[in-house]
């Protein structure tokens, strides 16, 4: 009983989520998308691999494969206060998705899920 309130409670959550993401206005990348930029895994509530490295000033395309039955998202910001967003994913439950990240200039920027907080990661832009 108590693992379906908590599972029912995480559908909630994700859906209030998913419909306020999708309510904040994201950078726009403009311009060609490089489709082959790295997949990151939700597996066992953490992400693989937790750092990963795209090439700067080039718009590209993560990979996001949930594999946990709960719901996540790939949340970039600035850093790790998480003030300045980046690119918000869709939060998805065991399925894959595609987010497309603008273009960014070389530096170090943080990731997490936005429904799981303590679920995080680097992006090293070079």
């Amino acid at each position: 009983m108590k693992r379906l309130l908590l599972t029912i409670g995480l559908v909630a959550i994700a859906a209030v989520s998913a419909a306020c993401s999708s309510a904040v206005a994201q950078p726009l990348a403009s311009g060609p998308v490089d489709p082959s930029g790295p997949t990151i895994v939700a597996r066992d509530m953490a992400f693989s691999p937790s750092t990963v490295e795209i090439a700067a000033n080039k718009n590209v395309t993560i990979h996001f494969d949930n594999l946990d039955s709960a719901p996540h998202n790939v949340a970039i910001y600035k850093d790790a206060n998480a003030s300045e967003k980046i690119s918000i994913g869709d939060v998805v439950s065991a399925s894959k998705a595609d987010q497309i990240v603008p273009a960014l200039a070389p530096g170090t920027y943080f990731f997490r899920c936005d429904v799981h907080t303590n679920m995080t990661g680097t992006i090293v832009v070079k």
